[in-house]
């Protein structure tokens, strides 16, 4: 494991366990636990959050339209109440398995997608529903992450969490740790511009940004040793995918969760079987990779998919310098540069990892 994402426990059975539950549908519990990520001073630190909340319900569908999903035996209406977002994951079908997307119960038996994925599901699809996570079961309702406080509605020394928003753009987010009677501001996970922020949704296959703006993490004592005062772990809890999970990435620059809790080479990614590579060692139009090096820059890599004779440099992965890079290890959040037309990446489950 490296330094900046530890598996520390899983707490409970790798084996999927299906209960009863209303008619036909079933709950399921998947293996759950904790990472710690580890977060630098001063910098920009891209996470991702590698775990995501429990399974709500599943099933299989008999038929699907544009923009809805019928399992006939299923009571969206009691499994999916109004006042959360949810994410439905196909779970078979060739080439379909970890397809995603939010939904929300339009009738007992129907879910409403924002995509159309009529041509993924038919009768027979299996399906699972989580919960989104939000930045509250993230970092804690009252901050248990520790992430250093705003006061009173300034933000200008609070860590910030910045979610993007797909398009380019972000949305940013602290903890107020103090209460301000005019104009009324509530402690809790605020928007920098002071919107109550405690239900935003995190989705569990992007990558997040935690800006820390303080120089260090504590103070040091006079004749004490304070250690590493410039690096700090949070630790965050949920449930782990145990399927590849699938991801769109947008024209330019898309941060990207690893989904899988546990470190992966890049040669076991077998992203390059979705990205554009690059030819005899010209990366301009392949896409790149960008892995966070622990220390606020950047380790870029690209798939090399043309072999060179003079110099020499063989198929695989290698930094944008054309060093070998086949065992540098995909981060829990990384950067996809994407230089062609949206598409789709496959986070995989490596045949070395059982769960």
């Amino acid at each position: 494991m490296n330094t900046s994402q530890k598996l520390i426990a899983l707490l409970s059975g790798a084996a999927l366990l299906s209960v009863s539950s209303l008619a036909a549908q079933t709950a399921t519990t998947a293996p759950v636990g904790y990472v710690t990520e580890t977060i630098k001073s001063a910098a920009f630190n891209v996470l991702g959050l590698n775990l995501s909340n429990e399974i709500i319900v599943s099933g299989a569908f008999e038929s699907s339209s544009a923009s809805t999903a019928t399992d006939s035996e299923a009571n969206f209406s009691t499994a999916l109440p109004s006042g959360s977002d949810y994410v439905l994951r196909v779970t078979s079908g060739a080439g379909n398995i970890g397809l995603n997307t939010t939904v929300s119960a339009s009738a007992p038996t129907v879910l409403t997608t924002d995509d159309d994925l009529s041509s993924v599901i038919s009768a027979g699809t299996t399906y699972e529903v989580r919960r989104v996570q939000t930045i509250s079961n993230l970092f804690g309702p009252t901050n248990s992450a520790e992430l250093e406080g705003g006061i009173a509605g300034d933000s200008s020394a609070a860590d910030i969490v910045w979610i993007p928003d797909g398009l380019g753009g972000y949305t940013r987010i602290y903890y107020n740790a103090t209460a301000r009677p005019f104009p009324s501001l509530t402690v809790g996970w605020k928007t920098t511009d002071n919107a109550d922020a405690a239900d935003f949704p995190v989705y569990f296959t992007s990558g997040i940004l935690i800006q820390v703006q303080r120089s260090a993490f504590g103070v040091s004592e006079a004749g004490v040793d304070p250690g590493d005062l410039t690096s700090k772990d949070i630790t965050l809890t949920g449930s782990v995918i145990t399927e590849d999970t699938q991801a769109i990435v947008e024209t330019g620059f898309n941060f990207v969760s690893r989904v899988l809790p546990a470190d992966v080479t890049l040669v076991d990614s077998q992203l390059e079987l979705d990205i554009v590579g690059g030819l005899a060692g010209n990366t301009s139009s392949a896409d790149i990779i960008w892995l966070p090096d622990g220390l606020g820059g950047y380790t870029r890599v690209y798939y090399n998919s043309t072999a060179r004779p003079f110099p020499s440099l063989t198929v695989g992965w290698k930094t944008t310098d054309n060093a070998d890079a086949s065992a540098e290890v995909l981060t829990s959040g990384f950067i996809v540069e994407r230089k062609g037309a949206p598409t789709m990446i496959t986070m995989r489950i490596p045949s070395s990892i059982s769960l």
